[in-house]
């Protein structure tokens, strides 16, 4: 099978890792993987059409519009549409840019809904909110989980070196990585006793001024997240929105217990191997975090719990359910 890959090169960092990572594995299952790019022409020589990297109000590219080739497309969420104005943007202006753009992204799916023989999503969630907002048939769109790189992410490593308990959390920021609450909720721990709270987010600018917060504003790569993970107490990550969520299961599997989000994809990911809490209740948040610090118990439950679960996840087992998307509408052809 020849599959030709829409390869973008200023994308999210996730997203950037679920298409490498279902390339190489592709590749080994004896696909043959060809890269091109936006400003095309769509590859006419090829099986089939990935396009990996929709997400958020992404328009779909118009080099599709003319492409006789099948095309299977992954939708990765689309939380500028169905999130509050005031949870995904920080000024008036970025709002009107967005309902704009929502204008745009709704026309061309109006023609790309056509074009494709399939659409992937990332969980069942992803399926409810891509289908509701891109007016798609339930039966078009097959939900395929992420995987995890278990190479770096496991729990005998090196852990990062510092001497007090800690408090995790990791993420890009945008304003749905909820870490306002997460800052309010931390300084509402008791002071008995309290650990650090180590914030690894780049593209946060607010000064912190809560004591025992340390924010680390640099990008960490995979191999220094995993250590922060495996030493810490806990990882804090109650996102407004997830479509999958990818740092709940790297830390699963790197032994560290979680406390995130019952809402959207994080409880369907996390399942019942992490504290889940009302992601815009900060009083939610402090008490999960002062139960995980108190009770050693509870951490070690999670940490066993998180681990077993992270392994049912992997790139491989990911890839393989790609590849049988591609054969149906092959076949379908």
């Amino acid at each position: 099978m020849k599959i030709s890959v829409l390869t973008r090169h200023k994308i999210p960092f996730s997203l950037e890792t679920y298409r490498e990572s279902i390339r190489r594995e592709l590749s080994i299952l004896g696909v043959e993987i060809t890269p091109f790019t936006e400003s095309g022409p769509a590859p006419e020589n090829c099986d089939i059409i990935w396009e990996p990297g929709l997400a958020g109000n992404h328009t779909p590219p118009d080099i599709y519009k003319n492409s006789r080739t099948t095309i299977v497309a992954t939708v990765h969420g689309a939380a500028l549409f169905t999130m509050k104005w005031n949870e995904i943007n920080t000024s008036f202006l970025q709002v009107i840019r967005c309902k704009l753009k929502n204008r745009i992204t709704l026309s061309a799916w109006k023609w790309f809904r056509e074009k494709t023989s399939a659409i992937i999503t990332v969980s069942e969630f992803a399926v409810r909110e891509v289908s509701h907002v891109f007016a798609l048939p339930r039966g078009k769109i097959h939900p395929i989980y992420h995987g995890v790189d278990h190479e770096t992410f496991h729990q005998n490593g090196d852990i990062a070196k510092v001497s007090e308990p800690y408090f995790l959390h990791v993420s890009q920021y945008s304003p749905k990585k909820n870490v306002d609450r997460i800052i309010r909720a931390y300084e509402n721990l008791s002071n008995n006793r309290k650990p650090e709270l180590i914030m690894i987010a780049p593209g946060y600018t607010k000064t912190i001024r809560v004591k025992g917060i340390r924010h680390i504003q640099e990008k960490c790569s995979p191999h220094e997240l995993a250590k922060w993970y495996r030493g810490s107490i806990g990882f804090i990550f109650p996102s407004l929105h997830e479509t999958f969520g990818m740092p709940v299961l790297e830390a699963m599997a790197c032994g560290c217990p979680v406390i995130t989000s019952n809402a959207t994809a994080c409880a369907e990911i996390a399942n019942d191997a992490a504290l889940l809490v009302n992601p815009r209740s900060e009083h939610d948040i402090t008490h999960a975090m002062q139960r995980l610090r108190e009770d050693v118990s509870l951490q070690d439950a999670l940490r066993k719990k998180g681990l077993d679960h992270a392994q049912h996840f992997s790139w491989q087992k990911s890839a393989k359910e790609h590849l049988l998307v591609f054969e149906k509408v092959l076949k379908l052809k």
